[in-house]
């Protein structure tokens, strides 16, 4: 009995296999994200900024953030980093006192899934990212669904 070789191969995100002779692109699918950081990315992360504004003050837990300095940090202007952050305080993920703030979990259980969200985002960044462009996708269109429309 002969037996099949796969080799695997990885060129930035795509993934490869080798096996009789040929190399196959392979699809990377979202079962590389668990179900609990797919909940949390749902319901608390609007945008792949609020999540890259999540984990910068996550790094970083004993920082202050104005508006401006994470809006600087993001590349997004300060009205969209207000809301990020606001978000942030919303999901009790952040605290503020009016002009700063500062990454706080509303426990450790919260806190351990926000790492859990980190690793999972650092290892599969095109899943995390197309969950949560098709999650946006999905609102759009369904807001969409309400608009008038004149008939031509």
């Amino acid at each position: 009995m002969r037996k099949r070789v796969i080799v695997w191969g990885q060129q930035g995100h795509i993934r490869y296999a080798f096996r009789q002779g040929k190399w196959f692109r392979v699809l990377m699918t979202n079962d590389s994200i668990p179900n609990d950081v797919r909940e949390f990315l749902v319901e608390c992360v609007d945008s792949v900024a609020e999540l890259e504004a999540l984990l910068l003050l996550c790094e970083s837990p004993d920082q202050d953030w104005r508006v401006s300095e994470l809006a600087r940090r993001l590349y997004v202007d300060e009205s969209e980093a207000g809301k990020i952050l606001s978000s942030l305080v919303g999901c009790e993920l952040a605290i503020t006192d009016g002009t700063l703030f500062r990454y706080q979990a509303r426990d450790t259980e919260r806190h351990t899934l926000v790492g859990k969200v980190a690793a999972t985002y650092a290892r599969s960044l095109v899943p995390v990212t197309k969950l949560i462009h098709g999650k946006t996708a999905g609102i759009r269109k369904f807001a969409d669904a309400f608009k008038i429309r004149k008939d031509k």
